[in-house]
């Protein structure tokens, strides 16, 4: 004899492998998505630190500018140690003219300051002359009335900041006066 009630399947197990392959799949979206920002975060700290450069790189510029239209005057100030204006001299030279300010620290003074700062820059450039003794000119004429006179050269040191006081360019030029 056969049961003739209609009996209900049995459920199908699942194994979970859906969930498995989506937390899988999640984990990979969620590192890349992490390093995505880190990555963009590192390029908006490049850029800011590439602007401050240029921020500063200006600045040292102005100032050189500034020092060299300070040369071409027709009368220049002695270079006596203060004011920014230093001799060039040997490294045994004790002489307080022979002390220039140590362009790499930041801090230190003795420098000549800009009234004017660059807008954005944290401070105003600053610059220093340091001048070398004097030598004839071979190169010039050979008037036999006229005494070849020492032409003039200087070492023009300009320091900028960019928006902090921590992003510093130096640039150096050489003057000559004739």
């Amino acid at each position: 004899m056969r049961n003739n009630t209609l009996s209900m399947p049995q459920p199908i197990r699942q194994r979970g492998a859906v969930l498995v392959i989506a937390l899988v799949l999640l984990t990979v979206l969620t590192i890349l998505a992490a390093s995505s920002m880190r990555i963009a975060t590192q390029q908006e700290k490049i850029a800011g630190n590439t602007r401050d450069r240029i921020l500063a790189f200006q600045s040292a510029e102005a100032a050189l500018r500034e020092a060299e239209a300070q040369l071409a005057q027709a009368t220049i100030l002695s270079f006596n140690g203060t004011n920014g204006r230093f001799e060039v001299c040997v490294a045994e030279d004790t002489r307080a003219a022979c002390k220039a300010p140590d362009w790499s620290n930041p801090d230190s003074s003795g420098w000549t300051v800009l009234a004017e700062k660059i807008e954005g820059t944290a401070r105003a450039p600053e610059y220093i002359i340091g001048k070398y003794p004097a030598i004839s000119n071979e190169g010039g004429g050979l008037d036999s009335d006229k005494p070849k006179a020492p032409e003039e050269s200087f070492r023009v040191t300009g320091r900028g900041f960019g928006s902090t006081s921590r992003s510093m360019v130096v640039l150096q030029t050489t003057y000559r006066r004739n």
